[in-house]
């Protein structure tokens, strides 16, 4: 039995929900059905995404970074993980303020390093040559999870399957749990090889792994019954779509876990907080 949510635990439990369940399946040695485990991966990461984006409206302060960024000829490239930008402030500790395309002056020399533009994964000041050491605070993004069988395995290292990414570092913090030796571990580090390194244990080759969601734990209970919720409603072969029924038990789920979890304080409005699910923001749509 899974220690966590992880996403191998979480195909499983979105299989039975839409009665296409096997080991062999969950595990990707059967891909005959309607469902294929991409497909399922790619819903969980939806509402994986989707709750972020509610719980970060209430309890923002759960996905805050901040890091220092040094300035190339005034170009000062983000994060891999960033999402949405707090404050920009340059080494003296002032605000930088944000301008458009259009606000930009016409030459370098005559803008100012207290206003930057957003250009692709940059922040690109309005005066060049600035090579100090700006900090930004920002909302981090939710990464991705996925499951499946190590390719190869030794002690404090696995080689992840190709589901996983080639990006170094992305899974770096993230936590994995060996479904077939039932451990938990941490991942200390991650090489575009899609090798990822660990904390204590020793994988062995076809053990069947997922990573767990980043979001908080007390959240994990969501993520299932909306992914599977998601496949219902949108995949083509779906026989037994959603009633309004599911959608309403789904919400009572998600209203009372955010009361016990992430009511921001004791006088909210609680008809607001729990009415006010806009598509932009995560919504649940019917």
């Amino acid at each position: 039995m899974s220690t966590y949510q992880n996403c191998y635990a979480l195909v499983a439990s979105v299989r039975h929900a839409v009665g296409e369940f096997s080991e062999a399946k969950v595990r990707g040695e059967d891909t005959l059905g309607g469902y294929h485990n991409d497909y399922i991966v790619g819903k969980i990461n939806d509402a994986i995404r989707e709750l972020y984006a509610i719980i970060s409206r209430r309890v923002p302060g759960l996905f805050l970074g901040e890091v220092d960024l040094v300035g190339v000829n005034s170009v000062f490239t983000l994060p891999w993980d960033f999402g949405k930008l707090v404050y920009f402030k340059d080494n003296y500790g002032l605000k930088i303020s944000e301008i458009t395309e259009s606000q930009r002056k016409l030459t370098d020399d005559s803008g100012s390093k207290r206003l930057y533009r957003r250009v692709g994964n940059t922040l690109v000041l309005d005066k060049s040559g600035s090579t100090n050491t700006y900090t930004l605070s920002y909302l981090k993004k939710p990464r991705d999870v996925h499951h499946g069988l190590v390719v190869t395995g030794s002690a404090l290292s696995m080689t992840f399957c190709t589901k996983a990414t080639k990006i170094a570092d992305y899974y770096n913090g993230m936590v994995v749990e060996n479904e077939t030796s039932d451990w938990v571990d941490t991942i200390s580090d991650y090489t575009a090889a899609r090798v990822a390194t660990i904390a204590a244990e020793t994988p062995a080759k076809n053990e069947a792994y997922g990573l767990v969601p980043e979001i908080p734990e007390w959240a994990h209970n969501l993520i299932a019954p909306r992914a599977s919720l998601m496949t219902r409603q949108e995949h083509p072969l779906t026989k037994r779509k959603p009633t309004p029924q599911d959608f309403t038990e789904y919400r009572e789920l998600l209203r009372t876990t955010l009361l016990q979890f992430a009511a921001p304080s004791d006088d909210v409005d609680y008809e607001e907080l729990f009415t006010s699910y806009e598509p932009n923001v995560g919504g649940i749509a019917v």
